[in-house]
């Protein structure tokens, strides 16, 4: 059946990568309508008009198999391992690739990420600080999944890596894909987003990931969700939507400038349409 869909798909005029963003922005809605099935062949066809490989791959291995199409589910789960998806620690704990566990593929899928991802750790140029940052990011995500968690014992692990940064971007600069690699990056972007206490260094922070993010060093859409924070902070409307607030126990954005357009700019740094992002967080918070 997938042969017939892509053989429609070659047959098709080419997409665009707005249209390539739109096609993803559809599957993730028919991922939070558990439509599995349907959401697989969007991505699919958003890779094939462009969107990342590694990142929409995946993406799309885990719907296939969700929806038990193993054969397709490994096929888009190797393509994407080729294309760069290399987060091995996520990929086995990933309950969504659960059904593969018992096919004797899955240990091969995970040798290939392991490979992937030790190619790309010895190219680092500082392997030491990317452990201690994603240390740090597990301390930084664990205390903030608890249910009750400990306020003041949270409020010093936001300090404690407020201080460990500034030390960080001292002597290295903000690190990025080169320095720390992808996941690495991702730890500097959290630990940086939650240093609240410290807005100036917040607001430092920002024009220096504008230059990495300028030297494709660094994710534009980490940029667009620390952007917001500095201007929430600040008291200023801000330009993604990515920062939401209570309101009557509702979880709404914080007043967004041109709001009409918050869309495109969302979709210009790889976000997915407001009201689907709202919807996500509303469903997922406590």
């Amino acid at each position: 059946m997938h042969g017939i869909v892509i053989a429609l798909l070659l047959a098709l005029p080419p997409l665009t990568m707005d249209q390539a963003a739109d096609l993803a922005a559809q599957a993730d809605r028919a991922v939070a309508g558990k439509d599995n099935a349907t959401a697989a062949g969007l991505y699919v066809q958003a890779i094939e008009a462009g969107a990342a490989r590694d990142r929409y791959g995946y993406k799309a291995a885990c719907c296939f198999a969700l929806a038990g199409k193993v054969d397709e589910a490994f096929r888009w789960l190797d393509a994407a391992v080729e294309a760069g998806f290399a987060h091995v620690d996520h990929l086995k704990a990933d309950p969504d690739l659960a059904s593969l566990h018992a096919d004797p593929r899955w240990k091969q899928s995970v040798a290939r990420a392991e490979a992937r991802q030790a190619a790309a750790i010895e190219k680092l140029t500082h392997k030491e600080l990317r452990l201690e940052l994603l240390r740090r990011m597990r301390i930084d995500q664990d205390i903030r999944r608890q249910k009750n968690p400990d306020i003041s014992k949270w409020m010093k692990i936001d300090a404690d890596n407020t201080a460990y940064m500034k030390k960080v971007i001292a002597e290295h600069g903000l690190p990025g894909y080169a320095m720390v690699g992808k996941d690495g990056a991702l730890a500097v972007f959290l630990l940086i987003q939650h240093a609240d206490k410290d807005r100036p260094f917040q607001n430092e922070c920002l024009a220096l990931m504008r230059a990495k993010v300028a030297d494709q060093q660094f994710s534009g859409t980490h940029l667009a969700y620390l952007t917001d924070r500095v201007l929430v902070g600040q008291g200023k409307p801000q330009i993604y939507g990515t920062q939401l607030v209570q309101i009557n126990g509702v979880l709404e954005p914080s007043p967004i400038e041109d709001r009409d357009n918050v869309d495109q700019r969302r979709k210009e740094v790889g976000l997915g349409p407001l009201a689907d992002y709202i919807e996500m967080v509303r469903r997922n918070s406590p």
